[in-house]
């Protein structure tokens, strides 16, 4: 079996490693991530959804949230597909009642898509207890752990990009410049 001889009991390449608690941390990482994996596809085969359905539903309901108006080519451009698959994936949503197309009255012939209130409803149903347990485990860390644990995934993000120009790209992008200012967070 070829996981056997490429790791040792610890999942990772370094057997020699005299201290394990990295190793111990690493692991519990894979294993909340594919708790993660798992806990999303329950979630969408519970709405009957695909992985796409529910991102655009996902990015619906923070743009209704947020008082934004969405329109398909805007949609398409966030999922990353083709506007012939956007309709496939509107098509889908409107039919199983998670979104609702609208004129949209600054183009008389354009359509904007909202998620309804159902959807909402469901995803918030579906997702309340799962976020309150997260949210509950996280309240209890302290300050001081938050802190800490905040500069660790800071740097297993930044270890995750380090060989990926479009990181470096967006990086730049969100320098500020010398015409532009800071810009301000309150309560953050």
């Amino acid at each position: 079996m070829m996981h056997e001889q490429t790791y040792d009991e610890s999942g990772y390449w370094y057997p020699d490693r005299a201290s394990r608690s990295g190793i111990q941390l690493l692991n519990l990482m894979r294993q909340y991530r594919s708790a993660e994996v798992e806990m999303r596809q329950r979630t969408r085969k519970s709405m009957r959804m695909n992985q796409t359905d529910m991102e655009a539903i996902r990015y619906l309901l923070r743009a209704g949230e947020r008082g934004e108006q969405v329109n398909s080519s805007e949609l398409a451009a966030h999922l990353g597909i083709t506007s012939a698959s956007t309709t496939a994936v509107v098509k889908r949503l409107v039919a199983s009642g998670h979104v609702q197309r609208h004129p949209d009255p600054s183009d008389g012939r354009g359509v904007l898509l909202t998620a309804t209130g159902h959807t909402d409803e469901e995803v918030r149903t579906t997702l309340t207890d799962v976020h309150a347990r997260m949210i509950a485990a996280a309240d209890r860390l302290s300050p001081q752990t938050v802190e800490e644990m905040s500069g660790f995934f800071t740097e297993m993000i930044d270890a995750m990009h380090a060989d990926d120009t479009s990181a470096e790209l967006r990086a730049d992008d969100a320098r500020p410049t010398a015409t532009s200012a800071p810009a301000s967070h309150p309560g953050r």
